[in-house]
């Protein structure tokens, strides 16, 4: 199924009490809520296209203010709503995957040998970010999303091919969803170059 939307920040509460909402931003392009004169916000019921008043950063988010929306009581019915934007604004450029993307794609070794299939992106230590991988056999396992290793994501024929270290594809990382936190960002950049 086609995606119609992507998230690009959430609304985690009211900032103040002049109807002031403060984001968390779910983007590599911040930029986009300070650039837009009009924003999506989906909730639960609908999706409203919101005037921006004013926008600007705190402490690594977005406070956003928003026309007809002036009072602490206004912003707390956007607690939890989802700032979108249709998929035919994603940002096309080539050093940048989107995490539904990757989601399903086949991995491979350089010589052609099956890995698996790429279940979520997780972020681990919060410098990388890292392909949960199914195998065949039903087991899960995580690759550093790295030039390094992942040396190739070819979206046209849905596959990352990976140049896998000796032993990672055995090693058990983690064990227990404690040591995993999901990825909350829905865009990052070709493997980095570490």
């Amino acid at each position: 199924m086609k995606v119609e939307y992507l998230t690009i920040g959430k609304i985690a509460k009211p900032q103040g009490n002049k109807g002031e909402v403060i984001v968390n931003i779910e983007t590599d392009f911040p930029s986009r809520f300070f650039e837009s004169e009009f924003l999506l916000v989906k909730t639960e019921d609908e999706i409203l296209k919101l005037k921006v008043l004013n926008a600007r950063n705190h402490k690594g988010r977005v406070v956003l203010k928003f026309e007809g929306y002036n009072s602490i009581n206004d912003a707390e019915t956007l607690r939890d709503a989802e700032i979108i934007i249709p998929e035919s604004e994603k940002m096309e450029e080539e050093d940048f995957f989107y995490y539904h993307e990757l989601e399903g794609m086949g991995v491979e070794s350089l010589d052609g040998e099956k890995v698996g299939t790429v279940q979520s992106i997780l972020v681990i230590d919060g410098n990388h970010d890292v392909l949960e991988v199914k195998n065949e056999k039903g087991q899960d396992i995580l690759i550093p999303f790295i030039k390094e290793i992942c040396v190739d994501v070819d979206l046209e024929n849905n596959l990352i091919k990976v140049d896998m270290p000796e032993g990672l594809k055995e090693a058990n990382f983690f064990k227990g969803k404690d040591k995993k936190k999901r990825a909350k960002r829905r865009v990052f950049r070709k493997p980095s170059e570490k």
